[in-house]
């Protein structure tokens, strides 16, 4: 082959490449791409709130069959205690707010993990069982009451194990704690941020939150 056939040959091999990869930055550029793109990362995102929630309400419901289980069981085995003190426990707190035994398990929630409003606690949660949810934080040393009543702001897991090892995981590789004064929106995505900030390796914190 003469010199100048493999001078067109080279010529043609560029423009092939340079029209290839015109045409792929093109399709990956246009709007509709990377709005596809987005919708597919909402929905995948909305699907896994969606089976999340599930999971949380379903095992909110199983723990308050076991609570109930184990008030009948006391009962049985302890009868001076008496249907009236069961019945109580069997209140829904929403219906006995202003109730000493209701306040009584409250302040031990605050003393351990802060104020909390009545708002944030299910209309079908039992005194019984808000009881046994807080002295079961206490117990472990972790709020517990984020995972039970499915609280996905991430400033209301400030005191659970999730948030406390996020916060591990960032001080590990930015040499500081994350700032909850600037933070808000869900525990899913700081946990997302934190995971793409210690993949990237930079702190992309300031970016998203915009401080």
């Amino acid at each position: 082959m003469s010199k100048r056939k493999w001078i067109y040959c080279g010529i043609i091999v560029f423009i092939v490449l340079i029209t290839s990869s015109g045409w792929l930055w093109y399709s990956h550029s246009r709007p509709e791409v990377r709005l596809s793109g987005e919708a597919a990362e909402r929905k995948k995102l909305a699907e896994s709130l969606r089976a999340k929630e599930k999971q949380v309400d379903f095992y909110f419901h199983e723990v308050n069959e076991l609570i109930h289980e184990l008030n009948q069981s006391e009962l049985n085995d302890n009868p001076i205690k008496g249907e009236k003190d069961l019945h109580m426990e069997d209140q829904l707190v929403w219906d006995v707010l202003e109730s000493e035994e209701y306040k009584a398990v409250l302040e031990e929630y605050n003393k351990h993990y802060g104020v909390i409003s009545e708002y944030f606690i299910p209309k079908t949660e039992t005194l019984g069982g808000f009881r046994y949810k807080v002295k079961e934080s206490i117990t472990e040393g972790y709020d517990l009451l984020p995972k039970y009543y499915g609280w996905t702001k991430a400033l209301m897991n400030i005191d659970t194990k999730e948030f406390r090892d996020l916060n591990t995981l960032y001080n590990e590789h930015f040499g500081d704690v994350i700032p909850t004064a600037v933070i808000s929106g869900t525990m899913e995505e700081l946990i997302d941020i934190v995971n793409r900030s210690v993949k990237e390796g930079r702190d992309l914190l300031p970016e998203y939150y915009r401080y």
